[in-house]
């Protein structure tokens, strides 16, 4: 796992709903750290999750935008089946 010193904020925060909670998430540090302690475990482990994690993981080395983290983020989201905000309210965007 590269190291969490670079990170890199987003465009706009995501705001997910789940059972109990309310994550607010706007930056790739942010997004890594919720996708590894914060995931329901029971619909966490999807293919899109795995994506995230990586494109985290290369806008963290420097490899990619943190709007890729934000995109890949937001599919994990849904697939977890939380519901999926944003400040202006651009649902999945």
């Amino acid at each position: 796992m590269p190291g969490l010193t670079q990170d890199r904020l987003w465009s706009e925060a995501v705001i997910l709903e789940g059972e109990n909670r309310v994550l607010r998430v706007q930056s790739t540090r942010d997004a890594l750290l919720c996708l590894k302690n914060h995931w329901p475990m029971a619909n966490g482990e999807g293919n899109a999750r795995s994506e995230a994690l990586a494109a985290c993981d290369r806008v963290i080395d420097g490899q990619d935008e943190p709007d890729a983290a934000r995109g890949a983020f937001i599919k994990a989201a849904e697939e977890a089946q939380f519901a999926v905000h944003s400040w202006t309210g651009n649902e999945g965007t």
